[in-house]
């Protein structure tokens, strides 16, 4: 799945920004967008198990050459799960997080991926205005999902079917 991104022609936003799968060579470039945008990241190990899996779209979102964002998906049979999507925040407030999501979802698309499932925390207003935007639904809450410093937060539970017109172009 991770190789599949399709023909590079399809893959470039603009003139200056393009999606290409990322691999082992990005890991470094990767750690640092995922703290800019996370705080902390996944282990090297994770990262390096998510780059290697044959099952796993992960793809790169490069300005003038440089990764400035990124989206993991998993997929089983017709369904991914989007375990993550940043975009360095010098780069926020762009579109390039929408721009990054709808190339994805053509790419699961043309692998047999329907449907998109994702959960997001509750207080992230900015990531599920996007989702909304892109054409998710909120399927339900995941009670006390998120552990906080003083307590957790609710994971809001939202899907997408990307066959649709509206979602996948």
């Amino acid at each position: 799945m991770k190789s599949r991104l399709g023909p590079p022609g399809r893959n470039r936003l603009s003139d200056s920004i393009s999606v290409r799968p990322l691999s082992l060579a990005d890991l470094n470039e990767l750690k640092v967008i995922q703290a800019d945008c996370f705080g902390s990241h996944w282990s090297e190990a994770q990262l390096c198990a998510y780059l290697s899996n044959e099952r796993a779209l992960f793809a790169g979102l490069f300005q003038q050459g440089l990764l400035v964002g990124y989206a993991l998906f998993t997929t089983v049979l017709d369904e991914a799960e989007l375990q993550q999507i940043g975009v360095a925040r010098s780069c926020q407030g762009q579109g390039l997080a929408k721009g990054l999501l709808l190339n994805c979802h053509r790419q699961l698309l043309n692998n047999g991926v329907v449907r998109v499932l994702l959960e997001v925390r509750a207080s992230n207003s900015a990531a599920i205005e996007l989702y909304h935007r892109t054409g998710y639904q909120q399927d339900g809450v995941r009670k006390g999902y998120y552990p906080l410093p003083d307590g957790r937060e609710d994971a809001v539970l939202m899907s997408c079917d990307i066959s649709t017109p509206a979602t996948a172009d």
